[in-house]
């Protein structure tokens, strides 16, 4: 009887671990991890980049062009759905004591990839062709961050600074705010934007008023203090 029992507390145990291990499997599964290239995360690469070893550098250099910079535009692009029974299992999960995870859904998901490539700067002057057909098209997902992007890799100013004076007139939600943040990155080299901009910052939607205030002091401070612009 004694045997029998042990028996049955070392299968109970057993199955107990065996359990708790496809848990902790599929939790990891499911959740968000931070995207990696060869290993290591985009950190990791744009820090390379700046290293004074030439192979180190060119590394890095490639590791961008071939794999982070058509990743996170397919990102943009293409990564709109997320499945129902994954989203299913993670609700399920996350109602279970002590089970808590991070998911980020497709919208997230694309909009971190533009921040990505934001975050690389001119380094990113590949994604610009993608970035300007995300402003151009219909996915008000995409279009307002990716104005934005485009001013943060401060590239091509003769093709972009136009480009983001058009967008402050549109009437979608997001993409005026983020045409004014991409003309304020170009400083200076959008004063051709003080006009608009300016007729702009007395509108009465609080979150583009602040936008557009904040690319006037970045393009040019003293005329926007004169102005009025605080």
């Amino acid at each position: 009887m004694a045997r029998r029992l042990k028996r049955i507390l070392a299968g109970v145990a057993i199955g107990a671990g065996v359990l708790a291990a496809g848990l902790w499997v599929l939790i990891h599964t499911l959740g968000w991890h931070e995207e990696r290239y060869q290993g290591e995360p985009l950190s990791y690469w744009l820090k390379q980049i700046e290293s004074q070893e030439v192979a180190v550098s060119n590394q890095a250099r490639g590791v961008l062009e071939t794999q982070v910079i058509p990743q996170l535009t397919a990102t943009m692009f293409h990564d709109t759905n997320d499945s129902s029974l994954r989203l299913g299992l993670i609700e399920r999960l996350n109602g279970l004591p002590g089970v808590q995870i991070l998911f980020i859904p497709a919208d997230g998901r694309r909009g971190q990839a533009i921040d990505s490539l934001a975050e690389m700067g001119p380094r990113a002057k590949a994604a610009i062709p993608d970035l300007i057909k995300a402003v151009k098209g219909n996915d008000s997902v995409v279009r307002g961050p990716a104005a934005r992007a485009l001013g943060q890799i401060h590239s091509e100013p003769d093709v972009i600074i136009p480009l983001l004076m058009d967008c402050l007139d549109s009437p979608l939600e997001g993409v005026p705010e983020g045409a004014a943040a991409g003309l304020g990155e170009f400083g200076p080299l959008a004063k051709a934007a003080i006009p608009k901009l300016t007729e702009l910052s007395k509108v009465r939607e609080k979150d583009l008023r602040a936008a557009v205030q904040l690319a006037l002091k970045k393009i040019d401070p003293e005329a926007t203090t004169q102005g009025g612009v605080r």
